[in-house]
């Protein structure tokens, strides 16, 4: 346990507390402060490893809790034992210990160093920056929790005992064996009850392009067997997807790439920051996938960034990666660039593309399909009411064409009765008697006839009026009914208006001006 780094904790706890308010142990309990202390965790994995800490904590405090570990490390940073050794022969680490020279002096030495005291000091040097070191693996001992492994320099001969917790070499997703060639990231600690010193490992990476190339095919050919490549287990994207779930870093152009392209559809978009550089982005990846695995908000969840090297890709062709994406049930697009081989992250997903603009579009393809048949649809139904409206008046044309033709007719009848009305009368001094009946027969013909016509032509009239009345829209207005729109748009559906939108709504003697206050569908 490093005693300046448990003081500089309790001192930050103290001062955190009284800002919230909240006693001490409400921050953090002092088992966890002296845990943190001990184990130095270097990364949020290392924090959120320590009982006491998780995510929520992570969120709250874990920033300032590893800066301040990082900070207490620097200050008394020694870089290798040979620094060690020559501040032991100088009068600063003398002075530091308390240890004073017997040569100079005959007095006994007061406040010397425990064993353990000075090896938390060595492990408070050794492990203040992460290193990265290849070598030849030598043996491996694989046990429960931990597998132990040494690697050896192929110049001299060298080697360093390793050790890496199970769930970081799972997470690494290489199979480590004698005469393999790797890269560890992690640093040195020695373990106290021994005195032995060990590369404490958190990542193991192969070495080598050509290698990296042979453990990418691999892994692709067993992934291959195991079905989590087959087509029948891809998800169908959804229809107009509403929740989009992104998963890049906030650092990279993809991000950018991705929004610009996504076009004004009203996305909500649920972001998780994360690295994706490298093989270490693995553990970022993970925990982000992990988190929308527990959600059922997001209706499809994308993975993006820009091209790549196979080296710098490594991360998104890790199998503890591959296997949380296929557990998820939600659709997944992936838009991971290349430049030769398709990562596997983008083979396991439900749809991949070559980058994340090709993604963005991807997701708003239904969208822009929707709109496209809105515009179609509302083009037909304009056609179809113009080409009613053009027949309408087509036979209310025809119907008063008619109409005249057949008072025509009526006015020529009588004219024509006119005329042998007057002959009759010319030739009345034949015949008073028979000109009397004439007339008398012939009015009653003329009048019954006229009568009858004049009625025909009024209910034909009344029809025709009747038929216009129908057929004439502002009828429509008349029995109550209006027409709704917005900026100069007909509303066919409770679906085009949202609260708030001003629509107008014209009546039979006028129009009025509505705001939206509820829309409520059927």
């Amino acid at each position: 346990m490093s005693p300046d780094l448990l003081r500089k904790l309790r001192k930050w706890r103290n001062e955190t507390a009284r800002k919230e308010g909240v006693e001490l142990f409400r921050v953090l309990p002092n088992k966890t402060i002296e845990d943190i202390a001990t184990l130095n965790p270097r990364s949020r994995e290392d924090l959120t490893s320590i009982k006491g800490i998780k995510d929520k904590k992570y969120y709250k405090y874990g920033k300032e809790i590893l800066d301040i570990v990082k900070n207490s490390s620097k200050e008394n940073k020694l870089s290798t034992f040979e620094s060690l050794v020559s501040e032991f022969k100088n009068d600063k680490f003398k002075d530091e210990f308390k240890i004073e020279d017997r040569s100079e002096k005959n007095e006994p030495k007061e406040n010397i160093y425990s064993v353990s005291r000075f090896l938390d000091y060595l492990n408070e040097k050794l492990t203040s920056e992460e290193v990265k070191i290849k070598g030849e693996i030598t043996s491996v001992d694989e046990r429960e929790k931990v597998i132990y492994f040494s690697l050896k320099d192929g110049d001299d001969e060298s080697i360093i005992n390793c050790l890496i917790f199970r769930y970081q070499y799972d997470i690494s997703g290489i199979k480590i064996e004698p005469g393999n060639e790797i890269i560890v990231s992690g640093y040195p600690e020695i373990y106290k009850p021994y005195g032995k010193l060990s590369f404490k490992t958190s990542l193991i990476e192969i070495a080598g392009e050509g290698a990296l190339k042979k453990a990418y095919d691999k892994l692709k050919s067993k992934l291959e067997k195991e079905g989590l490549f087959a087509s029948e287990r891809k998800k169908d994207l959804p229809e107009l997807p509403e929740t989009i779930g992104l998963i890049t870093s906030s650092q990279g152009a993809a991000i950018g790439d991705f929004t610009t392209n996504l076009g004004s559809y009203g996305f909500k978009i649920k972001f998780v920051n994360s690295s994706v550089e490298g093989k270490q982005a693995v553990f970022d990846l993970i925990k982000a996938v992990r988190k929308f695995k527990k959600t059922k908000k997001v209706d499809v969840l994308v993975i993006v960034r820009g091209g790549g090297s196979l080296e710098s890709l490594q991360a998104f062709n890790n199998e503890a990666l591959i296997k949380e994406i296929a557990n998820l049930k939600i659709p997944v697009v992936c838009g991971v660039g290349h430049e030769k081989d398709v990562s596997l992250v983008s083979l396991v997903c439900d749809l991949a593309v070559s980058t994340p603009t090709a993604a963005a579009r991807t997701i708003r393809e239904s969208w822009d399909k929707a709109f496209e048949k809105l515009d179609q649809n509302e083009t037909i139904l304009i056609n179809s009411f113009e080409r009613y409206l053009y027949e309408s008046n087509h036979n209310i044309e025809r119907a008063s064409l008619d109409l005249n033709q057949k008072f025509k007719n009526i006015l020529q009848r009588f004219t024509d009765t006119e005329n042998n009305f007057l002959k009759k009368v010319e030739n009345i001094s034949y015949t008073i008697s028979n000109a009397r009946n004439n007339i008398n027969n012939l009015a009653n013909r003329i009048f019954s006839d006229y009568s009858k016509k004049i009625t025909e032509s009024k209910n034909k009239i009344s029809f025709l009026e009747n038929t216009i009345s129908i057929n004439d829209p502002r009828r429509q207005l008349k029995l109550g009914y209006s027409i709704v729109s917005l900026k100069g748009k007909i509303i066919r559906s409770v679906r085009e208006l949202k609260k708030g939108d001003v629509v107008s709504v014209k009546v039979s003697d006028g129009e009025i001006d509505a705001e939206v206050k509820e829309n409520v569908r059927d």
